[in-house]
């Protein structure tokens, strides 16, 4: 399994003098991973309406506070830091709130984990005294914040990204025969984690980093022995018809026409012969114990692919094939919610140029992980009802 910790994307500074500075803005949703420590004086209250951390730090410089899914993150510049994760209880809309030394060794930075919900905040700083205000952007108070008792045991914290084939395995070909998709995926793997690590704070494993060959059977394993609340199987399309183009999404179930019949053939293809698999992957016992072990998350792996489906269209442009049922095997037996992406078709000229066009990978992975964020969202607020 691997893990990702990759830095992302520089925020607006925003420095000035000892005066009030003050920032505001919306946000819906994040969590976080930390580690336990000694306490700073930063404490988290209730005060009217507002939720309100206050810490005072020595040689604050400045301050950035942006919004990171459910999570306010505020950077603030400045000559000293923490030197270590300190965690400390939350109140009301806030769940915890974690100060840590900033992760460019500016400084310290301040993570704040909201419940899920729709959220105005506000922070400002006076010299070296930091405050942050969080309401409720309707007006509830925080007294009416009661999650699920298992809302922390279900929230969404850990997924895997599956890079489709790999090694030997080399999926589709090109419209040119100069690409493969086991080489086009990799990128938008990458840029996809990073997303999601660094804009929702989850914990990504990557059933592969490099040309290397796992089996279908293997990436389930990978994923249900990581105890993964999602997986995402990204991948190419192709086609004997080049003409055919556009992004479509999966969950598993028996597919109901003969071109996704034919696609799962294709996806399969690789692997029928590989001998980690426990039988055959045509044989129709082992679908249908795969199929009763997704059963459970049915309802949910579709509205996932539903979610990312959406997503891939609003910010590709691509034509719409929709969201599909199709007897993909590296779906089968997964024990969360899972899906099967195919972003476009490497078979069609136009798409590969795009496909093969790194901004494009990018485009690519941030309509998925917008697909992703929402879905979280939905489930998680589905937890506080």
């Amino acid at each position: 399994m691997h893990r990702l910790s990759i830095g992302l994307i520089a925020s607006l500074l925003l420095s000035g003098s000892p005066a009030a500075e003050v920032i505001e803005g919306e946000v819906i949703y994040e969590p976080v991973s930390v580690e336990q420590g000694p306490a700073y004086d930063l404490r988290v209250f209730s005060e009217g309406a507002a939720i309100v951390v206050e810490i005072e730090l020595p040689g604050v410089q400045g301050l950035v506070l942006r919004r990171s899914g459910s999570t306010l993150v505020l950077d603030i510049p400045a000559a000293g830091s923490p030197g270590r994760v300190v965690e400390f209880p939350g109140a009301g809309f806030v769940d915890e709130a974690v100060l840590r030394p900033h992760p460019r060794d500016t400084g310290y930075q301040i993570r704040v984990l909201l419940w899920p919900g729709e959220y105005i905040y506000r922070a400002e700083r006076h010299g070296d005294d930091i405050r942050l205000e969080v309401r409720d952007a309707y007006g509830a108070l925080p007294g009416g914040i009661n999650p699920d008792a298992n809302f922390d045991r279900l929230r969404i914290r850990r997924i895997v990204i599956d890079p489709g084939h790999g090694g030997g395995y080399i999926g589709t070909g090109g419209y040119s025969n100069r690409y493969v998709e086991k080489e086009l995926v990799l990128p938008i793997a990458f840029y996809l984690a990073n997303l999601l690590e660094h804009h929702l704070g989850l914990e990504v494993i990557l059933t592969r980093i490099a040309d290397t060959k796992i089996g279908l059977h293997g990436r389930t394993l990978m994923a249900n022995k990581a105890q993964a609340d999602l997986f995402i199987s990204i991948h190419l399309n192709g086609h004997s018809n080049t003409k055919a183009h556009g992004a479509e999404t999966f969950f598993l179930a028996d597919a109901l026409t003969s071109e996704d019949r034919a696609l799962a053939h294709l996806e399969n293809a690789d692997f029928e012969l590989d001998p980690d698999l426990p039988m055959e992957t045509t044989d129709e016992l082992s679908f249908i114990l795969g199929d009763l072990m997704q059963n459970e998350f049915l309802v949910e792996s579709q509205r996932l692919a539903g979610c990312v489906q959406e997503n891939l269209i609003y910010h590709l442009g691509c034509n719409d094939r929709g969201v599909k049922q199709a007897n993909f095997y590296v779906l089968r037996g997964t024990q969360m919610p899972a899906i099967l992406v195919e972003v476009g078709f490497l078979t069609n000229e136009s798409e590969e140029a795009r496909l093969v066009d790194p901004a494009y990978q990018q485009e690519t992975a941030y309509a998925i992980y917008r697909g992703i964020a929402e879905f979280k969202e939905e489930f998680e607020r589905g937890l506080m009802e």
